[in-house]
Protein backbone atom coordinates (compact mmCIF):
# COMPACT_ATOMS: atom_id res chain seq x y z
CA UNK A 1 0.00 0.00 0.00
CA UNK A 2 1.31 3.57 -1.31
CA UNK A 3 1.05 6.74 0.68
CA UNK A 4 -1.82 8.23 -1.72
CA UNK A 5 -3.82 5.76 0.71
CA UNK A 6 -4.11 9.63 2.33
CA UNK A 7 -5.65 11.01 -1.04
CA UNK A 8 -8.72 9.35 -0.25
CA UNK A 9 -11.67 10.95 1.62
CA UNK A 10 -14.36 9.79 4.29
CA UNK A 11 -18.06 9.50 3.19
CA UNK A 12 -20.31 12.11 5.01
CA UNK A 13 -22.33 8.66 6.24
CA UNK A 14 -19.99 7.51 8.91
CA UNK A 15 -21.48 6.05 11.96
CA UNK A 16 -20.24 5.68 15.01
CA UNK A 17 -21.71 3.68 17.77
CA UNK A 18 -20.94 1.76 20.81
CA UNK A 19 -22.27 -2.23 21.50
CA UNK A 20 -21.79 -5.48 23.42
CA UNK A 21 -21.90 -8.70 22.56
CA UNK A 22 -23.26 -11.46 25.20
CA UNK A 23 -21.40 -14.63 25.42
CA UNK A 24 -24.55 -16.62 23.25
CA UNK A 25 -25.41 -13.61 21.04
CA UNK A 26 -22.53 -13.31 17.94
CA UNK A 27 -23.13 -10.40 15.27
CA UNK A 28 -23.36 -12.45 11.80
CA UNK A 29 -23.15 -10.74 8.77
CA UNK A 30 -24.54 -13.26 5.94
CA UNK A 31 -24.21 -10.47 3.19
CA UNK A 32 -20.94 -9.21 2.24
CA UNK A 33 -20.62 -5.20 4.21
CA UNK A 34 -21.32 -1.99 2.05
CA UNK A 35 -18.40 -0.06 4.74
CA UNK A 36 -15.52 -0.85 6.22
CA UNK A 37 -15.20 -0.98 10.33
CA UNK A 38 -12.66 0.27 12.73
CA UNK A 39 -13.16 -0.29 16.16
CA UNK A 40 -11.85 -0.16 19.97
CA UNK A 41 -12.91 -3.17 22.51
CA UNK A 42 -13.22 -1.57 25.67
CA UNK A 43 -13.95 -4.43 28.05
CA UNK A 44 -13.17 -8.40 26.95
CA UNK A 45 -11.97 -9.95 24.25
CA UNK A 46 -13.51 -9.97 20.92
CA UNK A 47 -13.29 -12.98 18.25
CA UNK A 48 -13.67 -12.44 14.71
CA UNK A 49 -14.06 -15.11 12.23
CA UNK A 50 -14.22 -14.42 8.16
CA UNK A 51 -13.41 -17.57 5.84
CA UNK A 52 -12.14 -20.17 8.19
CA UNK A 53 -9.77 -18.00 9.44
CA UNK A 54 -10.37 -16.16 13.16
CA UNK A 55 -8.61 -13.53 15.50
CA UNK A 56 -8.61 -12.28 19.08
CA UNK A 57 -9.00 -8.62 19.69
CA UNK A 58 -8.32 -8.10 23.08
CA UNK A 59 -9.55 -5.00 25.80
CA UNK A 60 -7.48 -2.02 24.22
CA UNK A 61 -6.57 -3.20 21.17
CA UNK A 62 -7.93 -1.68 17.94
CA UNK A 63 -9.28 -3.56 14.98
CA UNK A 64 -10.23 -3.22 11.48
CA UNK A 65 -12.96 -5.80 9.08
CA UNK A 66 -12.90 -4.35 5.10
CA UNK A 67 -15.19 -3.98 2.79
CA UNK A 68 -16.99 -6.52 1.24
CA UNK A 69 -16.80 -8.88 4.26
CA UNK A 70 -18.97 -11.45 5.20
CA UNK A 71 -18.13 -12.38 8.70
CA UNK A 72 -18.77 -13.45 12.52
CA UNK A 73 -17.99 -11.28 16.06
CA UNK A 74 -18.49 -12.53 19.40
CA UNK A 75 -16.73 -12.85 22.78
CA UNK A 76 -13.45 -15.08 23.14
CA UNK A 77 -13.39 -16.55 26.57
CA UNK A 78 -15.50 -13.65 28.56
CA UNK A 79 -19.73 -13.80 29.35
CA UNK A 80 -19.37 -10.36 27.19
CA UNK A 81 -17.34 -7.95 24.83
CA UNK A 82 -17.87 -4.16 24.19
CA UNK A 83 -16.47 -1.95 21.91
CA UNK A 84 -16.68 1.39 19.81
CA UNK A 85 -16.96 1.01 15.86
CA UNK A 86 -16.27 3.21 13.23
CA UNK A 87 -18.67 2.25 9.86
CA UNK A 88 -17.19 4.42 7.00
CA UNK A 89 -15.94 4.08 3.55
CA UNK A 90 -13.34 5.70 1.13
CA UNK A 91 -15.57 5.53 -2.12
CA UNK A 92 -19.11 5.04 -1.69
CA UNK A 93 -19.60 5.18 -5.63
CA UNK A 94 -17.37 1.71 -6.49
CA UNK A 95 -19.39 -1.19 -6.20
CA UNK A 96 -17.00 -3.31 -6.35
CA UNK A 97 -15.17 -3.28 -2.97
CA UNK A 98 -12.04 -2.93 -2.36
CA UNK A 99 -8.91 -3.09 0.49
CA UNK A 100 -8.40 0.18 0.67
CA UNK A 101 -6.11 0.21 4.40
CA UNK A 102 -3.02 -2.18 4.38
CA UNK A 103 -4.80 -3.27 8.16
CA UNK A 104 -5.07 -6.57 9.87
CA UNK A 105 -7.69 -7.50 11.69
CA UNK A 106 -5.41 -6.47 14.79
CA UNK A 107 -4.02 -3.40 13.67
CA UNK A 108 -2.40 -1.84 16.84
CA UNK A 109 0.58 -3.35 18.67
CA UNK A 110 2.28 -0.53 20.02
CA UNK A 111 0.86 2.65 21.77
CA UNK A 112 -2.86 1.91 22.23
CA UNK A 113 -3.98 4.08 24.88
CA UNK A 114 -4.16 7.51 23.11
CA UNK A 115 -7.17 5.37 20.82
CA UNK A 116 -8.90 5.01 23.61
CA UNK A 117 -9.44 8.88 24.25
CA UNK A 118 -9.95 9.62 20.75
CA UNK A 119 -12.84 7.07 20.12
CA UNK A 120 -14.51 8.27 22.85
CA UNK A 121 -14.15 11.64 21.09
CA UNK A 122 -15.44 10.98 18.09
CA UNK A 123 -18.46 8.82 19.54
CA UNK A 124 -19.15 11.77 21.97
CA UNK A 125 -19.08 14.35 19.13
CA UNK A 126 -20.86 11.91 16.46
CA UNK A 127 -23.61 11.69 19.96
CA UNK A 128 -23.74 15.34 19.98
CA UNK A 129 -25.52 16.10 16.81
CA UNK A 130 -23.74 19.33 16.60
CA UNK A 131 -23.53 21.27 13.61
CA UNK A 132 -20.06 20.13 11.66
CA UNK A 133 -20.15 17.02 13.91
CA UNK A 134 -19.64 14.86 11.15
CA UNK A 135 -16.44 16.05 9.80
CA UNK A 136 -15.18 16.52 13.30
CA UNK A 137 -15.90 12.45 13.75
CA UNK A 138 -14.02 12.11 10.02
CA UNK A 139 -11.13 14.25 10.97
CA UNK A 140 -10.47 12.23 14.43
CA UNK A 141 -10.39 8.94 12.08
CA UNK A 142 -7.63 9.81 9.99
CA UNK A 143 -6.18 10.88 12.76
CA UNK A 144 -6.60 7.14 13.51
CA UNK A 145 -5.78 5.68 10.73
CA UNK A 146 -2.54 7.80 10.55
CA UNK A 147 -1.77 6.27 13.38
CA UNK A 148 -2.51 3.00 12.44
CA UNK A 149 -0.53 3.55 9.29
CA UNK A 150 2.64 4.52 10.78
CA UNK A 151 2.00 1.38 12.89
CA UNK A 152 1.91 -0.54 10.07
CA UNK A 153 5.06 0.96 8.08
CA UNK A 154 7.46 0.48 11.24
CA UNK A 155 10.75 -0.89 10.84
CA UNK A 156 11.08 -4.76 11.92
CA UNK A 157 14.27 -3.55 13.98
CA UNK A 158 11.59 -1.61 16.24
CA UNK A 159 9.10 -3.92 15.81
CA UNK A 160 11.15 -6.29 17.73
CA UNK A 161 12.30 -4.30 20.02
CA UNK A 162 8.66 -3.05 20.95
CA UNK A 163 7.31 -6.47 21.31
CA UNK A 164 10.48 -6.85 24.10
CA UNK A 165 9.30 -4.63 25.93
CA UNK A 166 5.48 -5.32 25.41
CA UNK A 167 5.70 -6.81 29.05
CA UNK A 168 6.39 -3.43 30.47
CA UNK A 169 3.30 -1.67 29.02
CA UNK A 170 0.98 -4.32 30.38
CA UNK A 171 2.54 -4.12 33.95
CA UNK A 172 2.03 0.06 33.21
CA UNK A 173 -1.64 -0.40 32.26
CA UNK A 174 -2.13 -2.52 35.44
CA UNK A 175 -0.58 -0.66 37.75
CA UNK A 176 -0.43 3.28 37.16
CA UNK A 177 -3.33 4.39 39.62
CA UNK A 178 -0.26 3.24 41.53
CA UNK A 179 0.87 7.07 43.51
CA UNK A 180 3.92 4.72 44.31
CA UNK A 181 4.31 2.89 41.13
CA UNK A 182 8.46 3.44 39.48
CA UNK A 183 10.10 3.09 36.48
CA UNK A 184 12.35 0.91 38.83
CA UNK A 185 9.75 -1.56 39.20
CA UNK A 186 9.18 -1.79 35.39
CA UNK A 187 12.98 -2.62 35.02
CA UNK A 188 12.79 -5.19 37.20
CA UNK A 189 9.18 -6.91 35.77
CA UNK A 190 11.83 -6.72 32.29
CA UNK A 191 14.96 -8.58 34.04
CA UNK A 192 16.91 -5.08 32.76
CA UNK A 193 19.08 -2.59 34.69
CA UNK A 194 16.84 0.70 34.85
CA UNK A 195 19.49 1.99 32.55
CA UNK A 196 19.28 -0.53 29.82
CA UNK A 197 15.46 -0.59 30.12
CA UNK A 198 14.86 3.48 29.76
CA UNK A 199 17.63 3.05 26.47
CA UNK A 200 15.34 0.46 24.88
CA UNK A 201 12.35 2.21 25.90
CA UNK A 202 13.85 5.70 24.60
CA UNK A 203 14.63 3.73 21.40
CA UNK A 204 11.60 2.27 20.64
CA UNK A 205 8.79 5.04 22.12
CA UNK A 206 11.02 7.95 21.74
CA UNK A 207 10.34 9.42 25.17
CA UNK A 208 11.14 8.21 28.69
CA UNK A 209 9.18 5.49 30.51
CA UNK A 210 8.24 8.12 32.82
CA UNK A 211 6.73 10.37 30.17
CA UNK A 212 4.83 7.65 29.16
CA UNK A 213 3.40 6.63 32.40
CA UNK A 214 2.62 10.66 33.01
CA UNK A 215 0.97 10.55 29.31
CA UNK A 216 -1.61 7.45 30.30
CA UNK A 217 -2.51 8.52 33.84
CA UNK A 218 -3.19 12.20 31.99
CA UNK A 219 -5.09 10.35 28.75
CA UNK A 220 -7.01 8.61 31.32
CA UNK A 221 -7.92 11.42 33.45
CA UNK A 222 -8.94 13.52 30.38
CA UNK A 223 -11.24 10.74 29.43
CA UNK A 224 -13.15 10.40 32.74
CA UNK A 225 -13.20 14.05 32.60
CA UNK A 226 -15.40 13.51 29.59
CA UNK A 227 -16.91 10.82 30.55
CA UNK A 228 -17.89 10.94 33.97
CA UNK A 229 -18.93 13.29 36.76
CA UNK A 230 -16.81 12.59 39.12
CA UNK A 231 -14.72 14.97 41.13
CA UNK A 232 -11.49 16.12 40.32
CA UNK A 233 -9.56 15.45 43.26
CA UNK A 234 -11.59 11.66 42.83
CA UNK A 235 -10.19 11.91 39.29
CA UNK A 236 -6.90 12.65 40.31
CA UNK A 237 -6.76 9.73 42.52
CA UNK A 238 -7.69 7.03 40.58
CA UNK A 239 -5.46 8.02 38.18
CA UNK A 240 -2.03 7.63 40.17
CA UNK A 241 -1.86 11.22 41.29
CA UNK A 242 -0.57 11.97 44.96
CA UNK A 243 -2.98 14.78 45.08
CA UNK A 244 -4.92 17.21 43.17
CA UNK A 245 -2.14 19.67 43.06
CA UNK A 246 0.55 17.14 41.54
CA UNK A 247 -2.43 16.34 39.16
CA UNK A 248 -3.40 19.93 38.05
CA UNK A 249 -0.02 20.83 37.38
CA UNK A 250 0.80 17.65 35.17
CA UNK A 251 -2.04 18.15 33.29
CA UNK A 252 -1.88 21.89 32.36
CA UNK A 253 1.53 21.48 31.26
CA UNK A 254 0.81 18.34 28.93
CA UNK A 255 -2.72 20.50 28.05
CA UNK A 256 -1.94 24.03 28.57
CA UNK A 257 -5.57 24.50 30.19
CA UNK A 258 -6.56 22.87 33.83
CA UNK A 259 -8.45 20.12 34.14
CA UNK A 260 -11.68 22.04 35.12
CA UNK A 261 -11.01 24.03 31.84
CA UNK A 262 -10.90 20.91 29.78
CA UNK A 263 -13.76 19.51 31.06
CA UNK A 264 -15.95 22.35 30.15
CA UNK A 265 -14.04 22.95 27.07
CA UNK A 266 -15.69 19.94 25.88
Amino acid sequence: MKDELFNYQLSDDTVIFTDTLKKDSPCIYKKPRNHESLFFVTKGELLYEKAEKTDVVREGQVGYIERGSVDKSGTFSCDEVSYIAVNFCFDRKNATPKKTLPFETVCSEGITYNYEKQFKQALNCFLSKAPGNIAICNGIMLQIIGQLYNEHKIEDADFLKMKRIEKAIDCIKKNYCNPYFKISDLATVMYMSEKHFRRIFLDVYKKTPYLFLQEFRINKAEILLLNTKKSISDIALQCGFSDVYSFSHSFKKHNEVSPREYRNMF
